[in-house]
């Protein structure tokens, strides 16, 4: 969990400098600011591996610099094929190695990384800043050009910290309560998710290029438990490499205890929902509001603060967690009711059927059901159309919107509650094997009898064999109805309040 920050000009050491501090939260280890004529790149980190070694904020080589948050987590075997090739280590950072590999591949290097990243590489002598995302979207990025100039930083208050940005309407957040490529500051963009951006120094261009595409593949049913059960060890393994305290998030569910059962995990969270939190949730609420970019429509953000506050009082720095299951698996109930038209069809449903008949129930679990109207509709049908058109079965469809337009949105959530008691977030099932294998498995391997995630469950039944045995989540969740007198389901009051304290944190008085 780290920051990065950056504006294309020289001699801004000062603004870049007051962007770390604000995300001093991320990156409480080490700082750092590199300057020459041409561009300002500041780096903040929190030690993960290699604790001891400096001059990493940011990196640099007669050729680049480099300012990286996330980790490699395939950094060993890179290095030991970079160092075949004459590389030569000075210290043994997963920072290092990205910088080399940038050296040898290029734009090649997506093809060959795992983990979860944003990172900057300013390439000296061709003049150009590369910026790139993480398949997924753990790791955040926001970027805005203003005065001929392009900045960029981990989170949209470090720009607003030195920029005075105006706070907009945004249509999808309306809609979604989430932000896709946008935000709710005006001319400032995410960089979306398995894209890199390419930004010329000298002739101002800007371009934004996507670098990963689902590839799609046959998957053998008889061997599908087998070869999973390979992935989500080989991804386990690479997410527990850390020289500090790590732990898990172990609600008891399958996600998590799936998790468990490849590795002792010596220190576990989970969140106690029967517990009064109300006095605490009420004095949190505005802290939380304002490490949020913007005020993610979901229960789980005060869950994700109280156990990040835990884990650090642990002395805890690196947290797995089962994130991502439930999109590429099948794991909302939301899906439910689209599976059962289709099984009762013996068919895929046409777009138009499942629009006219069940998208609402689709949508009860995120939108903001109070506010829609036949407008918002209109856009929910375009964006989620293409979606419907690369897959032979509508749950995979949902899935994959889910995964592409709403997970984001929660990925960041749990990036900065975590962040802001300087923890560092892993999700093994977000492994880049892991999410085409589940995304071209077959569906009934997915929902079973009404069985979400039946695959994960069978794995799980396998590896615990006797052991096996049904117990009830302590999922991310408050009591917010009980606590306001809201009713039933319908999110629209948590998010109003939400949104109000998330207004009040960054002082915006109107909307």
């Amino acid at each position: 969990m780290c920051s990065v920050a950056g504006i294309t000009t020289g001699g801004c050491e000062k603004e870049v400098l007051s962007m770390l501090k604000t995300m001093a939260h991320r990156a409480p280890d080490d700082i750092g600011v590199f300057s020459d004529t041409d561009i300002t790149l500041g780096m903040g980190r929190l030690s993960i591996i290699d604790l001891k070694s400096d001059n990493l904020c940011p990196f640099q080589n007669h050729k680049i610099v480099l300012s990286f948050n996330g980790e490699i987590y395939n950094y060993k075997s890179l290095r030991k094929e970079l160092e075949k090739s004459g590389y030569k280590f000075y210290t043994s950072s997963d920072t290092e190695v990205l910088g080399n590999a940038w050296d040898k591949w290029g734009k090649k290097i997506f093809s060959k990384i795992k983990g979860m990243f944003v990172f900057a590489i300013y390439e000296k002598k061709t003049k150009k800043l590369f910026i790139a995302r993480d398949i997924p979207g753990e790791k955040p990025l926001y970027y805005l050009r203003k005065n001929n100039k392009f900045y960029f930083a981990s989170e949209a208050k470090a720009l607003k910290k030195i920029l005075n940005l105006q706070f907009i309407k945004n249509k999808f957040f309306d809609v979604f309560q989430h932000c896709s490529s946008s935000s709710l500051w005006k001319d400032v963009f995410q960089l979306p998710p398995a894209h890199y951006l390419e930004f010329n120094l000298k002739s101002k261009k800007l371009s934004i290029t996507e670098y990963w595409k689902l590839k799609k593949r046959k998957i053998n049913p008889k061997t599908a438990q087998e070869e999973l059960e390979y992935l989500l060890k080989k991804s386990i393994n690479l997410c527990t490499q850390a020289d500090v305290k790590y732990g898990l998030y172990y609600s008891k569910g399958v996600d998590s205890k799936l998790i468990s059962t490849f590795h002792k995990f010596k220190n576990k969270f989970y969140f106690n929902d029967q517990l009064n939190y109300k006095t605490n949730f009420q004095n949190s609420i505005k802290k939380i509001a304002y490490h949020l970019d913007f005020p993610v429509g979901s229960f789980s953000s005060y869950p994700l603060w109280k156990l990040a506050e835990r884990a650090k009082k642990n002395n805890v720095k690196v947290i797995l967690s089962g994130e991502g299951a439930d999109e590429i698996f099948g794991g909302y109930t939301r899906y439910m009711p689209i599976y059962m038209q289709w099984k009762l069809n013996k068919k895929f449903p046409s777009y138009e059927y499942l629009f006219r008949k069940v998208y609402d129930s689709y949508l009860d679990g995120y939108s903001n059901l109070s506010s829609r109207n036949k407008k918002d509709t209109k856009l929910i049908k375009k964006i989620m159309k293409p979606y419907f058109e690369m897959f032979d079965d509508p749950i995979t469809s949902m899935c994959y919107f889910d995964f592409k337009v709403i997970m984001p949105s929660l990925l960041q959530m749990g990036d900065r509650m975590s962040s802001s008691f300087g923890v560092e977030n892993r999700c093994p099932f977000l492994d880049k094997d892991i999410i085409e294998f589940g995304f071209n498995l077959d569906i009934e391997q997915k929902i079973n009898f009404f069985q979400q995630k039946s695959i994960l469950r069978n794995i799980l039944k396998r590896r615990l064999k006797s052991k096996y045995k049904e117990i009830e989540k302590k999922g991310l969740t408050i009591k917010f109805n009980k606590w306001y007198n809201a009713s039933g389901w319908d999110r629209s009051k948590y998010f109003q309040f939400l949104f109000k304290n998330w207004k009040s944190a960054y002082k915006i008085k109107t909307y």
